[in-house]
């Protein structure tokens, strides 16, 4: 965000108020990060807003291990023409296995999830430009997600136990985000998703032991296949997620200084709730991250991000489990290219 201040002077010998000097001071004051995502790769701030006019297109890459997935994005924007008021188109592509990394270097097992996104942002609602000390921004993601995932079922013959399942989800959702004072941002998401139960099915591994022996002694041999997949009721249903967060701000700094190449410290707290036919689940967390100002577009991005979840800490699922076997701890990464 670029303010400008003029100070005026007055003169006692001139008839009429002249202007003396003329101080045009463009300071880069609080920005803040884009792409902060947490450990299920959901994106908990949808903080778009970056007023530097070299940032009209930005290609950023992220890796995730909280969902073990690496994704794509590019943003392109219209703030060379207008930089008061602009709108940022967001295309994004992201990959994993459903199964995990473990399953593919250990078992040679890999089962695809794909997820397609885009996102558009009007910068600017209700605060008269980005020059002001009070900015908002608003905007509509639409997700898209291809998963297969490998379950099992006991209770049958040997040969069927084992069968793939499909999985394709639509997300649309709408966000709110307001920049105070440079500094903090509040955000609101909500919307639709069709989803699935997936990731609350009992993660399972499945051993097949064939055993060999030698003709000619008593020398026995086997050989173990390990496949992983997940036991119990497979389900798909409509849901309503609602993220509030509320966000600390890093810096943007002016590029020609060394405070540009400087790491930035900032948090965010966030209370997630999941309204669907079951009991409705919330999940409350916090994000630490650094950023990283690129020396090209100004922009600064989450170079890395620590996540700290607690998965329905009042127990309304009530699992009974204890909130310590309910915490869960991700790391994520971006890099500009």
């Amino acid at each position: 965000m670029l303010r400008a201040i003029i100070l005026l002077t007055k003169t006692n010998d001139m008839k009429k108020i002249g202007i003396l000097t003329t101080m045009l001071l463009l300071v880069q004051a609080i920005s803040a990060q884009i792409l902060l995502e947490d450990l299920h790769g959901d994106v908990i701030v949808h903080n778009q807003f970056y007023g530097n006019q070299k940032a009209s297109n930005i290609s950023l890459i992220k890796l995730n291990t909280g969902s073990q997935s690496l994704g794509f994005n590019y943003f392109t924007s219209t703030v060379l023409h207008d930089p008061r008021k602009y709108q940022i188109h967001s295309y994004g592509a992201k990959a994993r296995p459903t199964e995990g990394y473990a399953a593919v270097i250990s078992n040679g097992q890999f089962s695809p999830g794909i997820n397609l996104s885009y996102s558009f942002t009007q910068v600017s609602i209700f605060s008269k430009s980005t020059l002001s000390r009070f900015i908002d921004w608003a905007g509509i993601s639409i997700n898209y997600d291809i998963n297969r995932y490998l379950l099992y079922k006991r209770d049958t013959a040997f040969a069927s136990q084992f069968y793939p399942q499909n999985f394709k989800g639509l997300t649309i959702s709408g966000n709110y985000n307001i920049l105070i004072n440079s500094l903090w941002i509040a955000s609101i998401n909500a919307g639709y998703e069709r989803r699935n139960n997936y990731g609350d099915l009992t993660p399972i591994e499945v051993k097949d032991i064939t055993t060999y022996t030698d003709p000619t002694g008593t020398v026995q041999r086997q050989i173990v296949n390990t496949t992983t997949a997940r036991q119990g009721s497979y389900e798909t249903f409509d849901a309503s997620p609602i993220t509030f967060a509320i966000t600390k701000a890093t810096p943007t700094d002016d590029l020609a200084t060394a405070a540009a190449n400087q790491l930035r410290f900032g948090y965010s707290v966030y209370v997630k709730t999941l309204l669907s036919k079951y009991l409705p689940q919330t999940d409350a967390g916090v994000i630490f991250f650094l950023t990283k100002q690129d020396k090209d577009n100004g922009v600064r991005s989450p170079v890395f991000g620590l996540n700290i979840e607690a998965n329905d800490p009042f127990d309304v699922q009530q699992q009974k489990n204890g909130l310590q076997n309910r915490l869960a701890v991700g790391f994520t990464t971006i890099f500009s290219l």
